[in-house]
């Protein structure tokens, strides 16, 4: 049964804070910020990566929109940016463009930003993380055959398709199987054509025995295959084993919240070569075990084959949050193979879903700019609910905020409304969704529903996205060098290292670094005083793995 958290006091005292307002002071924003390109692309220069803006503008005389891109916390070198007419008051959606045209450099931020028309003052700025790797190469647009977490069948190739460009008359690029900072052994893999300078192309790798993979390793290399042009790294999650399981999808997003009646559904396809058919269930999965109150989709025999399978679970009862969706296939007295696929949903008799928000995250917004949501609801409160948000920063609500009211909106379900906005400094990464018993004394769910929103003239959001592995030594610059050259390197966690630098015939010629480094961002200095014209390899040695770099001093 059910068992309501009665907050008492407290919850009246968070009521007395949801002032009503007439209106926001100001009305600007600049959010709903977009990529063209995936993150993790491998681009060559004068690629424009597209930015998508949606924006408010309230001073009549209107604002100029910039993007500007970043690397280290200052702008990247060699970037070049779309210019801005004059946009006047009111709402809408722009594009703005930024490339890189000279060097190997990583833009890891992006600077958004209005101006006034007489470039005197910028009344809002906001850097999106990023993490377009820029070069005289490029792999992008990369396509995998199937989605993360997959398990492919034995002998199964997944197929990786591509947009390429090169700075050489030709070149050959294979794309290979990796985990953590080494090849995974055992793979089948195509080969690779002599490519002309750009183009789209395709690769497959395989493997008959069970094999597991973090990433796709893309190496662009000479007609010769004597010379690496450049080494690239897409995050992809995927395995290999007797019975597959891919192409998986849900019916809700990998975030959200559920009441205990409706079901995550996954989709799939179903691929195996037993002859007396074999079983496949998803389970509700909490912390490794089994989620309270959980229940399960029974499964008929499926017959050999490749065969498209929806199975369902939920958790029926109580409140509880499932981390991960468990695949088991077998029999029912026979488990072959188990497997996770990571999502966080909230469980409950209550829920609030379909979440959206204007601006869309990320945004910056202006002290008193309102951030307007609306929601769909489930309640088993027959009384009625009310429903509140409230910016929150790591799972605490942020005081200090001017919001709407909440209506008693009847049971069991429909949709609603809701406004708030802040006149300080506030940044959040979520919005605290509460629903509430009539006289608001009873909290029945409380909901984190993930967004970046600012309320400032500036702001950083400061969750990045997944650093691809090559980038743990990132791309030396600039490159070619005379007389010094920066070496990047960027630890997920504190390790000892060893940075060195040998010429091609595997003589030391430098130690930049030996010894315990502290997590994060770092730069090394490779100066050329002494060396000879040519090229040099860094290398960085790590507890993760060893990585290499290809740098060429010219004098």
């Amino acid at each position: 049964m059910h068992r309501p958290n009665h907050l008492g006091s407290a919850i009246i005292i968070i009521a007395a804070l949801l002032l009503l307002s007439a209106g926001p002071v100001s009305a600007e924003y600049l959010g709903n910020i977009s990529f063209d390109h995936a993150l993790s692309s491998f681009l060559p220069h004068d690629t424009q990566v597209t930015v998508s803006i949606d924006y408010k503008i309230d001073d009549p005389a209107g604002r100029r929109i910039y993007v500007i891109p970043y690397s280290g916390g200052a702008p990247a070198p060699g970037y070049g940016v779309s210019g801005s007419a004059v946009y006047p008051a009111g709402t809408g959606t722009t594009t703005k463009f930024f490339t890189i045209t000279t060097g190997e450099v990583i833009v890891d931020e992006v600077r958004v930003y209005f101006r006034d028309p007489d470039f005197t003052e910028t009344p809002l700025e906001i850097f999106v993380p990023a993490a377009f790797q820029f070069g005289p190469h490029g792999v992008f647009n990369i396509q995998p055959s199937t989605t993360e977490y997959s398990r492919l069948k034995h002998g199964m190739d997944l197929e990786v398709d591509f947009d390429f460009e090169v700075d050489a008359p030709s070149c050959r690029i294979y794309a290979r199987p990796w985990s953590g900072s080494h090849l995974v052994p055992g793979y089948s893999a195509s080969g690779s054509m002599l490519l002309p300078p750009s183009g789209s192309y395709s690769q497959h790798f395989a493997f008959d025995d069970d094999a597991d993979i973090t990433h796709i390793r893309f190496q662009v290399v000479s007609e010769d295959q004597q010379t690496l042009y450049a080494e690239f790294f897409y995050p992809f999650r995927c395995a290999w084993r007797e019975w597959g399981v891919y192409d998986i999808e849900f019916n809700y997003g990998n975030t959200t919240s559920l009441h205990n009646d409706q079901q995550l559904v996954s989709s799939f396809v179903f691929d195996h070569d037993n002859a007396a058919g074999v079983r496949v269930w998803t389970l509700a999965f909490q912390d490794g075990n089994y989620c309270p109150g959980g229940v399960y989709q029974p499964s008929a025999l499926v017959l050999p084959g490749d065969d498209p399978v929806t199975r369902y679970c939920r958790v029926a009862t109580g409140s509880e949050i499932v981390d991960h969706v468990h695949f088991v296939v077998g029999q029912s007295d026979d488990t072959y193979m188990t497997f996770d696929v990571p999502l966080r949903v909230h469980y409950g008799p209550h829920a609030i879903q379909n979440i959206e928000f204007i601006p869309g995250q990320p945004a910056i917004l202006s002290y008193g700019e309102h951030l307007d949501m609306t929601f769909d609801y489930v309640t088993d409160e027959g009384a009625g609910v009310r429903i509140y948000g409230r910016a929150a920063y790591e799972e605490s609500g942020l005081f200090g905020m001017t919001s709407a009211g909440s209506p008693l909106y009847p049971a069991p379900n429909g949709g609603g409304d809701f406004w708030l906005t802040y006149n300080d400094d506030t940044t959040a990464n979520s919005v605290r969704f509460q629903m509430v018993s009539e006289d608001q004394s009873v909290l029945f769910l409380e909901w984190f529903e993930p967004g970046w929103f600012i309320w400032a003239g500036s702001g950083t959001i400061l969750e990045a996205p997944e650093t691809p592995a090559a980038e743990v030594l990132g791309a030396v610059y600039p490159n070619p060098f005379n007389p010094t050259a920066t070496v990047p390197v960027n630890l997920q966690a504190d390790s000892q290292v060893r940075l060195t630098v040998y010429d091609l015939r595997g003589r030391l010629v430098d130690t930049l670094h030996q010894g315990q480094l502290m997590a994060g961002k770092h730069a090394f200095t490779l100066r050329g005083d002494g060396l000879s014209s040519g090229a040099y390899i860094c290398r960085l040695e790590t507890s993760d793995g060893e990585f290499t770099r290809r740098v060429t001093l010219v004098k």
